[in-house]
């Protein structure tokens, strides 16, 4: 089980956000599902923040999370049905 209280240091730049995610989730202990249209990159650095913040930070405006049975999934807001 992760740790709640686990804190992360971001220090990306012009990363591929799938590749950020994974590293993310990895080092969290946790599973995600990520949108296959997903191709844009980040840059973020911040220090001792906690998971919630870490992941608000990681993904741009315009997408949403939703966990479901321990699982993060990751999508675009305005993706077409």
């Amino acid at each position: 089980m992760p740790d709640p209280n686990m804190l992360f240091d971001l220090q990306m730049k012009d990363a591929e956000i799938h590749d950020a995610l994974h590293d993310f989730f990895q080092q969290a202990g946790r599973a995600f599902i990520l949108d296959d249209e997903l191709t844009e990159t980040i840059t973020v650095h911040a220090a001792d923040v906690g998971f919630q913040d870490a992941l608000k930070l990681l993904l741009p405006s315009g997408y949403t999370v939703m966990e479901i049975d321990d699982i993060y999934h990751i999508r675009k807001l305005d993706r077409a049905a």
